[in-house]
């Protein structure tokens, strides 16, 4: 029987220890499955052997220091005991005595405990410190205070604060409860308030000696942390300044460095006293630090600042000024912007019209808001079908950059109904989405809704540039379960008729349901179902962290990722790009980023994920970072260069709109390069505005095809207008620069500022807005289709660049206020200089403006819109312009007129039969 038990004991604690590390395993397992177990061992390796030294050495001191004091607690104790219990003693009971051996256990067991829950907790965040001190990449570019190279801030300091956080608070906390405990005790004696007379402190010698070691490796640690306080003061913060400021470097250096000195004296004066028996080589010294560290650091620095400095503060911190504004700049990349003078009031031609066909062709009536709402009624098919988001981009069409707007339909198993959320199906059957949809920025039907360039299931489009030859979806942002793929039993692919289509899975990645992997997973989930699942076999694969964004950062947390992934098609498949960055909060001097722990960001990383097989590709966009350089050190061969990318997937990289936030953001006081006029806010600006459910909110950067001033063609852009900062009694809203990044060819990444002149005003969007509200034919209209029952949306109100003026354009939508209407685009406003119109399309409103020559623009997979056209369902042919694109266009047109009566038809026939 006791061996049975022990067998059952045995089995108890190997389960138990399977379990606690099946998690591991199976990251393990998937890790490697991604090719990428590098990135599994290092961090593991790394915070094992950080937390063993740490630990080990803490142990240590916390240990000898416990065990040297043992027999003082033994003694008190069981002194304490026995006065307390001679009552009991009397009564012929025995007396509970304390043992040597038992404390001893018991100290080494709290020493463990406290040690290595400290390294526990500091090596998950240590780890990367020491591999990043170990693998430093110069900067080669150093602080305007102590000429250090800025590697020392981003790859040292932090290890040494690590280090003497890790070492300084428990050996402090040590110290003090280790002194209570003598005083407690009765071993140290306080004979006189003088502690500077001889005799006022007495101590017994091993008390003495004890203490002796203790302050003296606590001082020295101190010396230590005041050294790396130095480099700390060129993160403070005082008044208007961020950085070391006149106090910092003329006040608190010198006592930084005084109490160094102090520290240094007395933890040498600690150990001296192991020979003497004097205690004031150690309570002085204690003593000292402590009052001059509040004198000359905390009290003489905030008078300095406060007498001296804040009245005349522009004169003592210009230098320091100068030093933020530059150091900002330069965390933030706005050292790399262009600055260009943009007229703003060139009066626009019909030439300039022409000219810029590119941005007339792309000019993008689609707004993604309403859109969203458009694509999952229309195209998401099946109630387990769901579009999360609409993404912006450029393809090339028959030979013509055009401005796409795509999104992937995935599937959504939180919509199923209740009824068939069965674990086989959950697990087995509705594994993947299927396909996108899309529409040209310009595109719209008759109808007013968005016209398909792709849609359906399975996918069709009429341009090979959309062509899938793998639709299916099986990592996305809306898939968030594990799920076990090509199982005997086929998974559910996409409806067909009364029936379904069906397919297997044969992707490169996923955890092969070995019988090994098979138990560890069943331990790791808590389920039995893979063993009593006659479905799953030896070749089905576990597919698991198949949300895009928790799938990188498994991978590489050590990366900050865009909250807004997006896909593209290449080569028939459909692929995810997420941008990575580099952050931290090292560089001195820079300006922190408002509710981010940042001030220096590079968008480094490019990773690309495939939608089917989940296969995961990091490439290096910007080598020259030193943190990326860095990381390429310690993980060789992850990050891959970006000249491999294939040429058809390198031609979807966007600027990244996050990005471009944060530095328009910054770029709003630090494109003030002056210190007297950045001190002062002369010329501070604002993000401009514009109104969304009739509320002012700032314009969103947005990405369009244009073609730059100077330039000959157009080109992918991403851009964002700005004006002068306001206040509530002041309000400013004309536009003063607008800054917009490329992002096609060999110009990925220039940032260009275009500034309007100072001795005019030239109209910003929410000034337009108000225009548009203040003219009556427009407001009248839009009033009387805000009414009870509908709702009028605006979308996003375009500033479009057209030789050396602006072009405004802003699509209106009208959305039913019966649940589940579909918004649909009704009107068109264009606003130029003083000119404002509303019409049916574009290309009236354009001949409104500058006349019969203006140029139209043109559209593809769409039922176009003549100007002036006096039926919304007439269909116009120009018989001059009989070529195959106008045939194609007015195929559409008819495909779309045929879509529309269809609609109607089926309307009427849903409609109640009144009763007899």
């Amino acid at each position: 029987m006791n061996r049975f038990i022990k067998i059952i004991i045995g089995f108890m604690i190997l389960v138990t220890i399977l379990t606690a590390s099946s998690g591991l395993y199976e990251d393990w397992a998937w890790f490697t499955s991604l090719g990428y177990s590098q990135l599994f061992w290092t961090p593991l390796l790394s915070k094992i052997l950080f937390q063993a030294v740490n630990g080990t050495i803490l142990f240590l001191f916390i240990a000898g220091t416990l065990l040297s004091i043992r027999h003082a607690i033994v003694t008190f104790v069981n002194e304490r005991l026995r006065l307390r219990l001679r009552l009991v003693q009397d009564m012929n009971r025995p007396v509970f005595s304390l043992s040597q051996r038992r404390v001893t256990v018991w100290l080494l067991v709290i020493s463990g405990v406290i040690s290595f829950g400290i390294s526990f907790v500091a090596g998950f965040t240590g780890w990367l410190d020491i591999l990043s001190f170990t693998h430093a990449t110069q900067f080669s570019q150093a602080d305007p205070i102590f000429g250090k190279d800025l590697s020392f801030y981003f790859f040292r300091l932090p290890l040494l604060n690590t280090i003497f956080d890790a070492f300084f608070g428990p050996l402090f906390l040590l110290t003090l409860f280790t002194s209570i405990f003598y005083i407690v005790t009765g071993v140290i004696r306080f004979n006189s308030r003088k502690l500077w007379q001889n005799g006022a402190v007495t101590m017994g010698a091993s008390c003495r000696k004890h203490l002796a070691f203790l302050v003296g490796i606590l001082l020295a640690l101190k010396a230590y942390g005041y050294f790396l306080d130095i480099f700390k003061l060129l993160y403070s913060s005082h008044g208007h300044i961020v950085g070391a400021g006149f106090t910092d470097l003329n006040i608190t250096l010198p006592a930084l460095r005084v109490l160094i000195i102090l520290s240094i004296l007395g933890s040498i004066f600690a150990f001296i006293s192991f020979a003497f028996k004097d205690t004031r080589l150690l309570t002085m010294p204690v003593i000292g630090i402590f009052v001059v560290g509040i004198v000359m650091y905390n009290i003489i620095p905030t008078m300095v600042q406060s007498f001296v400095v804040l009245p005349n503060e522009l004169t003592k911190e210009q230098p320091y000024i100068q030093h933020e504004i530059e150091m900002t700049r330069y965390g933030y990349q706005l050292n790399n912007v262009k600055e260009v003078e943009y007229p703003g009031n060139t009066p626009i031609t019909i030439e300039a019209l022409k000219a810029d066909q590119g941005t007339l062709n792309n000019i993008r009536l689609n707004d993604a808001r309403p859109m969203l709402q458009t694509y999952n009624q229309k195209q998401g098919i099946r109630l387990y079908y769901k579009f999360n988001d609409i993404d912006i981009d450029r393809y090339l069409i028959n030979g013509e950059s055009r401005q796409v707007m795509i999104g992937p339909r995935e599937i959504s198993t939180p919509d199923l109904d209740s009824k068939a959320k069965t674990f086989v199906n959950m697990r087995f059957k509705y594994t993947h989405g299927f396909g996108a949809s899309a529409s040209f920025a310009n595109a719209v039907t008759s109808e007013g809704l968005s016209s398909f360039a792709i849609k359906d299931v399975p996918p069709i489009s009429e341009f090979e540039t959309f062509k899938m030859t793998e639709p299916r979806i099986y990592y996305g942002e809306l898939t968030k379960d594990w799920v076990v793929a090509n199982t005997s039993n086929k998974e559910f692919d996409y409806p067909l008729g009364n029936s379904n289509a069906e397919n297997s899975y044969q992707g490169k990645t996923g955890i092969p349901l070995t019988p090994l992997n098979k138990l560890m997973v069943s331990l790791r989930h808590g389920t039995p179902r893979f063993y009593l699942a006659s479905e799953v076999t030896s070749e089905s694969k576990m597919l698991v962290y198949r949300n895009i964004d928790e799938r990188v950062q498994k991978l590489a947390p050590f990366l900050t990722y865009d909250s807004d992934p997006y896909m593209v098609i290449n080569a028939g498949r459909i692929k995810w790009i997420i941008d990575a960055y580099t952050t931290s909060n090292s560089l001195p001097y820079s300006h922190l980023y408002s509710n981010e722990d940042f001030n220096y960001i590079r968008n480094s990383v490019k990773v690309i994920i495939d939608a089917y097989d989940g296969t995961v590709d990091f490439y290096a966009a910007d080598p020259s970072d030193p943190i990326l350089m860095t990381y390429m050190k310690i993980f060789p061969g992850v990050f891959k260069d970006l000249e491999s990318m294939p040429a058809s997937l390198k031609a979807h990289l966007r600027y990244p709109e996050t990005l471009f936030s944060v530095q328009s953001n910054m770029l709003k006081n630090f494109h003030m390069t002056n210190s007297s006029v950045f001190y002062n806010k002369e010329d501070s600006w604002d993000i401009a505005k514009e109104l969304f459910e009739a509320t002012p909110q700032n314009v969103e950067p947005y990405y369009t095809i244009m073609k730059i001033p100077g330039e000959n063609k157009p080109e992918f852009v991403l851009m964002l207008p700005f004006t002068p900062a306001s206040s509530p009694t002041n309000t400013r809203n004309n536009m003063v620069a607008w800054m917009a990044a490329r992002m096609d060819g060999e110009h990925y990444g220039e940032l260009i500022l275009y500034k309007m002149p100072k001795n005019i005003e030239i109209d910003g969007p929410l000034q337009i807005e108000s225009r548009i509200d203040q003219d009556p034919t427009i407001s009248e209209q839009l009033s009387l289709w805000d009414q009870k029952g509908s709702s009028v949306i605006r979308g996003n109100l375009l500033a479009l660049p057209i030789g050396g003026n602006f072009l405004y354009v802003e699509p209106i939508y009208l959305q039913s206020d019966k649940g589940g209407s579909i918004p649909e685009m009704k009107r068109v406003i264009l606003a130029y200089q003083d000119k404002l119109v509303m019409t049916e399309n574009l290309g009236s409103a354009l001949t409104q403006l500058f006349g019969d020559g203006a140029p139209q623009p043109t559209t593809l997979g769409q039922s176009t819109a003549l100007p002036g056209k006096s039926n919304e369902n007439e269909i116009q042919v120009d018989p001059n312009s009989l070529n195959v694109t106008s045939i194609i266009e007015q195929m559409n047109q008819i495909r779309a007129l045929l879509d529309s009566l269809e609609t109607q038809l089926k309307g009427a026939q849903s409609l109640p039969t009144e009763a007899p």
